[in-house]
């Protein structure tokens, strides 16, 4: 018996992989999968890896994008594979959908309280009933605040960027901006031609990082439609991710870009690395460090160097990437794979080189 917390949409791809050889139990504390919404919903299409390419949940692709410097100067990038634009409510129902399908048994309105060995206790939110479940492992799928990793003290301490977004009525040209920010980022998405994502997401404190929010809608002005908000978790290369039948993966166990704050590609990847472990009894630690680890461990060390520019570096770096050399690799390459990324403009464009050379200490 394998008991998943968390229904978003790295639980019910895990789920739907280890039904064939288990019986999987998902509890969920909200009434539904997709919901709140605490995602920009901006993809790569790495996630085609994961979904099919006919879908429903794909509701704008976006080939143009801005990345701006300090003094408001940017560099503009038409991508050779354009990034996905996702509905999340929809996205996480297809694999709610899929695991379903798998006879997956899914209970709603049930939060985890507490575990002892081989059982956990969950409780009802309507009844306020304390029920005790019993598991042969237990996998903590339940995002950034993971109860799973709190009790079992997996993850003793975690570091987050604190995440707000507003949607807003706006006429826009189909054009994703893309502002790095010292200890955090901001994104203006279109989710289509009349409506923006808005967003920041700072390591400084909740009142900062409204600021930041604040002066990117002045920038934009548009009607408010909604705000939402959330943690996004800095991703830790020395953290644990399991204890002896307790498993971690996604959010939960940290699994996210520390450069954009994009969790999903990286999160399903954990997904499928969980379950090919458990359905083989291989080491879950050993196929992260091989197959997901060298990627973050990269954002991470790309965000030390992003924090430890100047506004002047910045400005001078935004210059440097202008070149045509420079813009037809990083047009050419996924952000997902961001090592084959830096090599190949590297290779196209040395000078760049002196910015990691010159902050080397920042990375170690």
């Amino acid at each position: 018996m394998i008991v998943i917390i968390g229904a978003g949409p790295v639980g019910c791809y895990l789920a739907s992989l280890l039904a064939e050889e288990f019986e999987v139990t998902v509890f969920e504390e909200h009434r539904s999968v997709g919901l709140p919404i605490q995602c920009t919903g901006i993809v790569t299409q790495e996630i085609y890896k994961f979904v099919p390419k006919k879908n429903n949940f794909v509701i704008n692709q976006v080939g143009d994008v801005r990345i701006y410097a300090p003094n408001n100067k940017h560099i503009k990038l038409k991508l050779e594979k354009p990034d996905l634009i996702i509905d999340r409510q929809k996205f996480d129902t297809y694999f709610y959908k899929q695991a379903k399908k798998k006879g997956v048994k899914f209970v709603f309105n049930h939060r985890f309280i507490s575990l002892n060995k081989n059982s956990l206790s969950v409780m009802d939110l309507k009844t306020k009933e304390i029920k005790r479940v019993k598991y042969d492992y237990l996998i903590g799928a339940d995002g950034p605040l993971s109860a799973v990793a709190k009790n079992t003290r997996i993850i003793k301490k975690r570091n987050y960027f604190i995440g707000l977004q507003a949607i807003i009525k706006k006429k826009n040209n189909n054009i994703i901006d893309f502002y790095p920010l010292k200890q955090g980022f901001a994104w203006v998405v279109p989710e289509d031609r009349n409506t923006l994502r808005i967003g920041v997401a700072s390591r400084t404190n909740p009142k900062g990082c409204n600021e930041k929010l604040k002066k990117l809608l002045k920038k934009y002005k548009g009607k408010i439609l909604a705000k939402q908000g959330g943690l996004v978790p800095l991703f830790d290369p020395w953290s644990s991710i399991s204890k002896e039948n307790i498993f971690l993966a996604g959010d939960a166990a940290g699994f996210v870009k520390a450069t954009t704050g994009g969790g999903l590609v990286p999160g399903l990847k954990s997904a499928e690395i969980l379950a090919h472990s458990i359905n083989n009894n291989l080491s879950y630690e050993a196929g992260i460090y091989l197959h997901l680890y060298p990627s973050l461990w990269l954002h991470l060390e790309m965000r030390k160097l992003m924090d430890s520019f100047t506004k002047t570096e910045w400005n001078q770096l935004v210059k440097d990437l202008k070149t045509k050399e420079a813009k037809k690799m990083l047009q050419k390459v996924s952000r997902d794979k961001l090592f084959q990324l830096l090599l190949s403009v590297a290779l196209k464009k040395p000078k760049i080189m002196k910015y990691g050379i010159k902050h080397f200490g920042a990375l170690f």
